[in-house]
């Protein structure tokens, strides 16, 4: 992507970051309320992930599960990971810039060297991890979702990087069905 492009998608972001969370804000209160009638323990859970080259940023998500003696996801954790609101707070990372609306998928554990033996380093510095994936829409046709799986379609992803296949990924993400990893 060129460096224009670059400005366009992190306006873009910043728009569809602000849009989103306003048009979510009705229902992030409603679960913000809801969790804390029925739960002692803080709704709000701080998380871990790695960009493709290996830097931590925090994630702020809704509490989905029980930690405990009684551990399991509650009646209000179900619902909101059936419905992927659990995840609605990722649009403030977005708004952060540690992540954008279309991206690879953000990592759980260091993992560049899945990546670093395909692309350089200076590549992978301008890419930021994605609320939304190629991996994710490709899950959905494609069998399993394995962790190989998924390194190729963020190779994938990252050979063809533009504009154009981001609004693509987000057209498909919102208009087709499925569950998304």
């Amino acid at each position: 992507m060129s460096a224009f492009q670059e400005t366009v998608k992190r306006a873009f972001d910043i728009f569809g970051a602000i849009t989103a969370l306003v048009l979510l804000s009705p229902l992030i209160v409603m679960v913000f309320l809801l969790g804390t009638l029925v739960s002692e323990r803080p709704l709000l859970c701080r998380v871990k992930r790695y960009d493709l080259n290996d830097r931590a940023f925090d994630i702020w998500q809704f509490r989905s599960t029980i930690v405990g003696p009684e551990e399991g996801a509650s009646v209000v954790g179900q619902i909101l990971l059936r419905a992927d609101i659990n995840e609605v707070l990722l649009f403030l990372n977005v708004l952060r810039g540690d992540m954008s609306l279309v991206g690879p998928h953000a990592l759980t554990t260091p993992s560049s060297k899945a990546y670093g033996t395909r692309f350089a380093a200076n590549d992978l510095d301008r890419v930021k991890p994605g609320l939304v994936s190629w991996a994710q829409v490709r899950a959905q046709t494609d069998e399993g979702n394995s962790l190989h799986r998924r390194i190729d379609a963020d190779c994938e992803y990252l050979a063809n990087r533009s504009l154009s296949f981001d609004l693509k990924i987000l057209f498909l993400a919102m208009f087709s069905r499925g569950t998304y990893s």
